[in-house]
């Protein structure tokens, strides 16, 4: 299977997942095959359809954090949970995600599972899928892996391999071509060039902003900036996080300096989307930090992965960068993928107070230079 081929499959089997649909997942490796359900979207007839279907009984299936949010401690990897009989869907859905006036039903049946195996493979799927990482698992019990190809096509399913789900992100990345550069002039500066990256399998676009009179790009030292995107804070000034006043100062620094790019990257809500970035605003009304609201949805602290940057840079011949930025994990990220940071450059933002219990979150937990 060529790149272009396997990034449009994973995209359709996102779509699928996204609109509700079930999903065949195959491990030819260890010969086993499972329909997958995102969690959040099931209903009263789920469980009998993949059970019908499969011939087997869904197991719930959620990620490492969740199981921790849940109670099973100590958790190494992914829980999958047998579904107790007298369960209800909000019992179903109360382990898969935070629901309000509900109680988590008592757990009996609970195994960790691999961080390779199909399990971790499913959950990494539902959250490129900006789904929230919970789904329920139906082994299919009747069908070999020699035969799972064709099956999937009778039952008119998608049927993705492990091995695609886990390389999706990277070859994606690999895949950006630069659709359209053009002149924009700025509040703060005339002299800035926008250019569209676009991923061959129509995906995700990411810009950049090239700063300068001549926007002749420096090779060493360049002055850079990744952002990524926030709605809420880049286009409505919201006061909850210091993401928009973040972009304007980068950008104000480099219309300064006459020179500099600014990538931004579509990773909503560090790469949760939208939808988790406001749940996760709802729990934090409740009392909860960021990070603690992340992790009680079963997502990590950050999701956000540099390779679309990394594609940007080498397209535009970049390898040596003075970094804007507060967080020292940024600085690692990209010097782990290749590009050389000779230096960070920090950006003081001034806290309000909605975001000041934001912003020591960022300091004390997520390691931010503030």
């Amino acid at each position: 299977m060529n790149n272009i081929t396997l990034t449009v499959k994973i995209e359709r089997a996102i779509s699928e997942l996204r609109r509700g649909g079930k999903l065949v997942v195959s491990d030819n490796y260890s010969g086993i095959s499972i329909l997958l359900f995102a969690a959040e979207l099931i209903d009263n007839k789920t469980i009998e359809q993949l059970s019908n279907l499969a011939l087997s009984r869904p197991n719930i299936i959620i990620s490492r954090n969740r199981c921790n949010a849940i109670g099973i401690k100590n958790a190494t990897g992914p829980c999958s949970i047998l579904i107790n009989n007298t369960w209800t869907l909000n019992d179903i859905l109360s382990l898969c995600m935070p629901l309000t006036g509900h109680f988590i039903p008592k757990i009996e049946g609970a195994l960790i599972e691999s961080n390779e195996g199909i399990v971790s493979s499913c959950i990494l799927l539902l959250r490129q899928s900006r789904l929230l990482p919970a789904g329920l698992m139906t082994v299919i019990s009747n069908v070999s892996i020699e035969n799972i190809n064709k099956w999937a096509f009778n039952k008119n399913l998608i049927n993705v391999d492990v091995s695609d789900i886990r390389s999706y992100e990277k070859i994606k990345a690999n895949n950006l071509n630069m659709a359209v550069k053009v002149k924009v002039p700025l509040s703060y500066t005339e002299n800035c060039e926008i250019i569209i990256f676009r991923p061959k399998d129509g995906g995700n676009e990411h810009f950049c902003l090239v700063f300068g009179k001549n926007r002749t790009l420096k090779k060493n030292n360049a002055l850079l900036r990744i952002h990524s995107q926030c709605i809420t804070g880049d286009v409505l000034d919201s006061l909850k996080c210091d993401c928009g006043q973040q972009l304007k100062e980068s950008i104000k620094i480099m219309a300064e300096a006459d020179e500099g790019v600014l990538i931004y990257l579509a990773q909503e809500g560090r790469d949760i989307g939208l939808l988790n970035k406001l749940r996760a605003y709802s729990l934090q009304d409740k009392g909860m930090d960021t990070v603690e609201a992340n992790q009680d949805l079963g997502f990590n602290d950050d999701e956000r992965l540099y390779y679309p940057a990394k594609e940007i840079l080498s397209q535009l011949n970049i390898k040596d960068v003075e970094l804007i930025t507060n967080n020292p994990k940024k600085v690692e990220h990209l010097k782990n993928l290749g590009i050389n940071v000779t230096k960070r450059i920090p950006i003081k933002i001034n806290p309000n107070k909605h975001n000041e219990k934001y912003l020591e979150t960022k300091r004390k937990k997520s390691g931010h230079m503030l």
